[in-house]
């Protein structure tokens, strides 16, 4: 951010809802929200929603205007070449008109076409870029978009954040990016993350003497409700954002390449271009043509020529066929379920060659549900012996223990079997309920004393990769117990006025517990060595049955430390363990198999988790992460611990990445070192995360990856793509997509290339041997429309093909030309130029064509022209097909049915070449050849174009571009070139 747009403190309190809080800071809360239709505890009702949308505005910021198409398209015309050629044409017109001789014989055509050819091509293209920057901006809205949670009516919902008004009550949790301005409502501690607009990089801890959030902070610490105060362009964000100039959309790795190629393939076309013009010169003198000064008007048409070489041979097509590749790859990404934020990202997908994945919600279901539940003084399942004793055992002092841990928790509800919020609290809400009858709603109504919002909490610590557990000390004293928990809290009291329940990673809780509650006897028991080695034994045991192991614990205080961190140590340690419980997250369908399909295509899969290492390895071995045929023995080749990792040096972890499949007990800091190590070794990595600690991976890694449903708005910000459904067989899709535009690219260019080659070189020999170009400028012009436009739309809108992944994935820096690409160029040049030289030399041309008998010698020339001429168009037409394939594939036709526009392309283009050939004012423009009955040289023979022998011959020798390139295809070559070391 700039130093001119950073906030300072002081403009926040002047200048931050002046008009509602003016001369009243420190504010009260309360009293705001009561100002703006709203309370505290209940937010707004529907009629107040309408009215403060329609008195403080909706919370959007205007869009900026589309560029105008005129706009678009004039910029077209800043090209050097294009303005020298409009001006020679225009010469020419003038020439073609004034000179009596000229005139008479349409010599102010040419000039004419070539502009109307011009106009065309620019038209063609602008109407790719509008349409591109229209579907770009409609990706851009689903990309901004998201759900809030809102407190209206005294219900929580999910909204839309375009919905929220003034006067709404916003749940914010840990992770959320808040784009509206407001102040904290609620007593717990949050910190903000106000770095992006102030500048400020240390932590912003919101309390009652310091309560404004500005939009655009990020909560990096607990949990809360905010009253909001100021949306869309209202807010400091809003205001920000507007003042922001136009953004400057830099080129992605793959445009800066085509970039070097353009120039470099621009180059060449100059050189040609510049010899053919010298060499039309020479044999302008050569013919003695310079005593007439009227045959100078010639030069006009040599330069023209040239110009055109040069505007068809310049690929303008290639960054139009990256725009569309990646304007088209984005959009069916996007129903794939993978929302591309970064451009450049939906190219080094088709690079990935490594992914480290999350295991929750990703690999698996997300759908927790505690299966078992362990205490040490019982032999039995928890869960089994309470459902078969359900209706005649009456609910126990521990049972209503119990009830208070699973209940406390404020970031989760279930709408039915539903959890909204947080998976595995809900997971633990659904036991409670389905296990005791417990209403989880009644016992954390107490935590609300009136209007003031979770008034009894003391001090809440939510779960974060980092700590692998999540507290809330509660205030005996001030919380109001319903009856199923009231003689619980009653003895809790007894023991202290604060009660802290908290659940966390098995081993960690484990290192933290002292004492454990007795489920027969309802007595706190010492923690002792054998019943430690018990717990330790039973947590392998759920482990390896893939199950996730918590502890669910408390402790109670007397009194609380007011300094935070030692509250936090204090009420973390020295804890009573309640019971130990197995959670089941089944893998989603499919997942084991796109782990092949990935292994198949040369892309390794590392699961990274918090899991302890035995449930991690099980998981592994279920996703066909790790093989079942690994031994216990040499398990640890395949998997290791966060703890054994930190231990390492990076050469040490280098060593053990070439076989490393799973990191168990993983945090956020071995996350991004292991990426980091893996960049390292030159791999292309993709890593998922959703959490806020995740942060630092995906920004190093290739392609960050931030989960849709379980992410949080930091993990969203940090990514480069948005898996929308959390899917891991989304991110197969991802990869399918990446490669399907480096194909795409490659495609076209093959298909360029050979096009540009033949045209090129043709056009210098015809100018050598014969003085004249057997392709005129108007024709060099249509074939750069065809092959620059229509070729670029053809053919970087084909999907994936099938075995798309069953090539390995292409380095980093490895060249966009393949060997197997030239091979396919340099054997249909070759076999075009072949029949074009055949049909170019007098005789032996006239026989290959059947050129009609008794044309004079000059007809038989413009005859053959225009043969060449319209071979060398289906020959492309033909050759787009064959382009459409990049290695030794045999059937080049497969998948054509499923590529509609492609087909379409094709079709046009041939229709396009037939109306030339046939219609009278196109035949004119084009220079096909025409013997009319009033003309004097033809010998008496009337013919509009070529015959239809030579038109067959023509057909047949462009269809037999298909068998050549069969042949051609029998040589087979490395997939890539070797890539040099840097």
């Amino acid at each position: 951010m700039q130093e001119s747009l950073l906030i300072t403190e002081k403009q926040q309190d002047d200048n931050i809802y002046s008009s509602l809080v003016k001369d009243r800071l420190p504010i009260n809360a309360h009293e705001l929200a009561v100002e703006l239709g709203s309370t505290i505890a209940n937010g707004l009702n529907l009629k107040q929603v309408e009215t403060n949308q329609a008195r403080y505005g909706v919370n959007r910021i205007p869009e900026r205007p589309p560029k105008k198409f005129w706009k678009i398209y004039l910029g077209t015309f800043s090209d050097p070449t294009l303005i020298i050629l409009l001006i020679s044409s225009l010469v020419s017109i003038i020439i073609g008109v004034a000179v009596a001789e000229e005139r008479k014989h349409g010599g102010y055509i040419d000039g004419i076409a070539i502009i109307v050819a011009v106009i065309v091509v620019s038209m063609v293209a602008s109407i790719n870029d509008f349409q591109n920057e229209k579907q770009f901006r409609k990706l851009n809205a689903v990309k901004e978009a998201r759900n809030v949670q809102v407190v209206r009516g005294g219900q929580q919902q999910s909204i839309s954040i375009y919905d929220l008004v003034v006067g709404d009550i916003l749940v914010v949790n840990q992770g959320d990016q808040v784009l509206v301005d407001g102040l904290i409502t609620t007593t717990q501690l949050i910190k903000f993350d106000e770095s992006s607009m102030t500048g400020e990089t240390q932590m912003m801890l919101k309390t009652a003497q310091k309560p404004w959030i500005i939009s655009g902070s990020l909560v990096q610490e607990g949990s809360g409700r905010m009253l909001v105060t100021a949306v869309g362009k209202s807010s400091i964000h809003g205001e920000m954002m507007m003042a922001l100039g136009e953004e400057n959309n830099e080129d992605t790795p793959l445009q800066q390449k085509l970039n070097q190629i353009v120039k470099y393939i621009g180059y060449v076309g100059s050189v040609s271009a510049a010899f053919t013009f010298i060499v039309l010169i020479i044999k302008f003198f050569a013919a003695g043509k310079q005593s007439n000064k009227e045959n100078y008007t010639e030069w006009i048409s040599f330069l023209i020529l040239a110009i055109a070489i040069i505007v068809m041979a310049i690929p303008e097509g290639l960054p139009l066929a990256v725009t569309i590749a990646l304007a088209y790859s984005m959009k069916k990404m996007l129903k794939d379920q993978c929302l591309v934020r970064k451009l450049n990202s939906c190219e080094t997908c088709g690079s990935v060659s490594v992914i480290c994945s999350d295991k929750t919600g990703t690999l698996t279901k997300n759908e927790m549900h505690v299966t078992h539940m362990w205490s040490p003084a019982t032999v039995e399942d928890l869960v089994s012996a309470m459902v078969s004793d359900k209706k005649s055992k009456p609910l126990s002092y521990f049972d209503r223990v119990m009830c208070l841990n699973t209940s406390f928790t404020n970031n989760c509800r279930l709408e039915g079997n539903k959890v909204v919020g947080a998976k595995t609290t809900g997971a633990f809400l659904m036991l409670s309920r389905d296990l005791y009858g417990c209403n989880y709603e009644e016992v954390r109504a107490g935590l609300t004393i009136e209007d003031d919002v979770d008034k009894a909490i003391v001090h809440q610590l939510d779960f974060s990769s980092d700590r692998k557990r999540a507290s809330i000390l509660v205030d005996l004293d001030v919380y109001r117990p319903s009856k199923l928990v009231e003689e619980a809290a009653a003895a809790l009291r007894q023991q202290g006025q604060f009660v802290n329940m908290i659940r966390g990673a098995s081993e960690i809780m484990l290192s933290r517990c002292v004492q454990y509650l007795d489920p027969r006897t309802n007595q706190v028991c010492e923690l002792d060595e054998a019943t430690r080695a018990a717990i330790l034994k039973q947590i392998g045991t759920y482990a390896s049955q893939s199950m996730r192991t918590l502890i669910c614990a408390y402790k109670t205080l007397q009194q609380k430390t007011e300094a935070v961190e030692q509250l936090e140590e204090e009420m973390e340690s020295q804890l009573v363990f309640l019971s130990l419980v197995g959670i089941k997250d089944p893998l989603r369908e499919g997942v084991p198999e796109a782990i092949e399909v990935l292994k198949s295509a040369g892309v390794r899969t590392i699961m990274v988790t918090g899991d302890n290492f035995d449930t991690a390895v099980a998981i592994s071995k279920d996703a066909n992460i790790i093989s079942r045929d690994v031994s216990q023995a040499d398990i640890h080749k395949f998997a290791i611990e966060g703890k054994e990792l930190r231990q390492l040096s990076d050469e040490q972890l280098d060593e053990r990445l070439s076989t490393l499949c799973c990191v168990a007990r993983c945090q956020p800091t071995d996350k991004y070192r292991v990426v980091k190590r893996l960049k390292h070794l030159g791999n292309v990595v993709a890593a998922t995360g959703d959490g806020s600690n995740d942060a630092p991976q995906l920004k190093e890694a290739d392609v960050g990856l931030a989960m849709g449903i379980a992410g949080t708005e930091i993990a969203k910000e940090a990514s480069d793509i948005i898996i929308l459904d959390d899917n891991f067989c989304s991110i197969v899709q991802a990869v399918r997509w990446g490669r399907s535009v480096l194909t795409s690219i490659r495609k076209f260019i093959q298909f360029q290339l050979t096009v540009n080659v033949v045209a090129c070189l043709i056009t210098f020999i015809g100018s050598a041997v014969f003085g004249e170009s057997p392709l005129t400028s108007i024709q060099l012009l249509y074939v750069n429309l065809i092959m620059d436009s229509l070729g670029s739309l053809a053919l970087a809108t084909e999907g994936p093909t099938k075995d798309i992944l069953q090539h390995l994935p292409v380095k980093r820096n490895a060249s966009i030309i393949t060997p197997g690409m030239l091979r396919n160029v340099l054997g249909m040049a070759a076999y075009q130029l072949f029949v074009i030289l055949l049909m170019l030399f007098e005789g032996f041309g006239d026989k290959v064509i059947m050129t009609p008998a008794g044309l004079p010698a000059e007809k038989k020339i413009s005859y053959r022209y225009t043969s060449i001429y319209n071979f060398f168009i289906l020959a492309q037409i033909v050759n787009e097909i064959n382009s459409r394939r990049l290695h030794s594939e045999l059937n080049v036709f497969e998948g054509l049915s499923q590529c509609g526009l492609f087909i379409i392309v094709e079709l046009i283009t041939l229709a396009i070449q037939i109306a030339i050939m046939f219609v009278p004012g196109l035949r004119n423009v084009f220079k096909v050849f025409t013997c009319k009955i009033t003309d004097d040289d033809c010998n008496g023979i009337v013919l509009y174009g070529i015959t239809w022998q030579t038109w067959m011959i023509d057909m047949v020798l462009a269809l037999s571009t298909l068998l050549v390139h069969l042949i051609v295809r029998q040589y087979k070559c490395k997939e890539e070139f070797e890539v040099r070391k840097r």
